[in-house]
């Protein structure tokens, strides 16, 4: 969602007041909102000299709001964001401070904002780990789920339609105890 700059508001959303109605017909209209972090924080506010905004989609208040929530990435190295890898991790690692999602009760819902929630938003029906489903998985080196993404873990397996299309292995070296 981007709003112009109006004489009443300075930002990328509009005010509380008249941000929550629209987002009560989001989530009634089962509406998926797909936020796009890197984008947004380069284009928005260019113009902006002093107060520079964030720009960036209100995913606390969508989330919050009921709205399916996602973060994606559409643009790698072009005009509209002359950076990044398309590593959708580091896309929700960006999105957790920009979008303030580091708090306790926050960092586990920024996982499925780009797992199942995109899948939902895609209408995919058979997406996760169950019988009969593809076997599309990402092991990641990571201890806890709720630290995945502010992990940025290595993807030690990924593995596509049940074919192994990547493994990392590493070496780790213990010196005395």
């Amino acid at each position: 969602m981007c709003v112009s700059r109006s004489s009443d508001y300075f930002g990328s959303t509009p005010p509380p007041k008249q941000l929550q109605p629209i987002i009560e017909q989001i989530a009634r209209a089962g509406i998926s909102v797909m936020s796009l972090p890197a984008t947004d924080l380069h284009l928005g506010g260019r113009q902006d000299e002093h107060t520079v905004r964030r720009a960036v989609t209100p995913i606390r208040q969508l989330r919050d709001g009921g709205v399916n929530m996602c973060i994606a990435t559409n643009n790698i190295r072009n005009a509209f964001t002359p950076y990044g890898t398309g590593d959708i991790m580091q896309t929700a690692m960006l999105a957790i401070p920009t979008a303030h999602l580091g708090g306790a009760d926050d960092l586990p819902t920024v996982l499925p904002m780009i797992t199942s929630n995109p899948a939902r938003a895609l209408g995919i029906r058979n997406y996760g780990i169950a019988p009969g489903n593809p076997a599309d998985v990402v092991l990641l080196d990571t201890k806890s789920v709720t630290e995945a993404v502010i992990d940025l873990p290595t993807r030690l397996v990924v593995i596509k339609n049940g074919v192994v299309t990547v493994e990392t292995t590493k070496e780790v070296k213990v010196y005395g105890e």
